[in-house]
C-alpha cells in the first residue's frame, strides 16, 4: 500500500478516535518529525529540554487536537506537526530567557525526561541487533505513550518516569489509592495495545 495511502486511513482513524490508529500515525512520522526538530533545536536549549521532550510534547499535543484536525491537503498533517514542534520551540526558548534573568542555575539539572523513561524501561544495549530493536521500542513507546487517553498517560508518567507510588498519585490526582491502581491496570493494558510486540515492559 502507498504510504500516501496508509497515511489517509491512520488519519482518518485517528480523527474518529482510534488511539492504536493515532499511535501508528505517530510511529509513521516519529523519524523525520525527531529529525526535523533536531534540526530547530538552538544547542544551548539542551539543558532545558531535548529534541526527544519537544517530539513528545509535539505528539501530546497532537494527541488532544486531532479530533479537530482538517487535513485540507496533502502533507497537511506533517506540516501541522512541524508548527507545533516549532511553537514548542519558541517556547522553550522564552522560558530560558526567563529563567537566565533569574539565574543560570535555574537551568541545571533538566535532562530529557522522556528519554529518562525509555532508557530506563529498555534497558542496557549492546549488541547491534539489540540496539536496533531497543531504538525500535522506545519509538514504540513514544507513539504510543502520546497516543494515550489524557488520563491514562497522567498515571504512566507519574509512576514509570516520577517513580511515584500509588498513594502519591491519588493525592495528586484527588483520587483513592484503589482507583489509581485500577486506573493504572486499566492503562497499562491499553499501553500495551498499542504498543504491540514491545509491550513486554509494561506487563507488570
Amino acid at each position: 500500500m502507498p504510504v500516501e495511502d496508509l497515511e489517509s486511513g491512520l488519519l482518518r482513524g485517528a480523527i474518529g478516535g482510534d488511539r492504536a490508529a493515532l499511535s501508528q500515525l505517530f510511529l509513521l512520522h516519529y523519524d523525520d518529525l525527531r529529525h526535523y526538530i533536531a534540526r530547530r533545536l538552538p544547542g544551548g536549549l539542551e539543558p532545558l529540554v531535548s529534541d526527544a521532550d519537544i517530539l513528545h510534547q509535539t505528539m501530546v499535543r497532537a494527541a488532544r487536537g486531532i479530533g479537530r484536525f482538517q487535513p485540507v491537503h496533502d502533507g497537511a498533517f506533517r506540516a501541522w506537526l512541524t508548527t507545533i514542534a516549532d511553537n514548542l520551540i519558541k517556547d522553550a526558548q522564552k522560558k530560558k530567557r526567563r529563567q537566565r534573568r533569574a539565574g543560570d542555575g535555574a537551568l541545571a539539572g533538566q535532562g530529557s525526561s522522556v528519554e529518562a523513561m525509555v532508557e530506563k524501561i529498555a534497558g542496557d544495549a549492546t549488541s547491534p541487533s539489540v540496539r536496533t530493536e531497543r531504538r525500535d521500542n522506545a519509538r514504540r513507546l513514544h507513539a504510543a505513550l502520546a497516543a494515550l487517553p489524557e488520563e491514562h498517560r497522567h498515571v504512566i508518567e507519574r509512576y514509570y518516569l516520577r517513580g511515584q507510588s500509588l498513594d502519591q498519585i491519588a493525592e495528586a490526582m484527588g483520587s483513592t489509592k484503589g482507583a489509581v491502581r485500577a486506573l493504572a491496570y486499566r492503562a497499562r493494558k491499553r499501553l500495551r495495545e498499542l504498543m504491540g510486540r514491545s509491550s513486554q515492559y509494561f506487563s507488570g
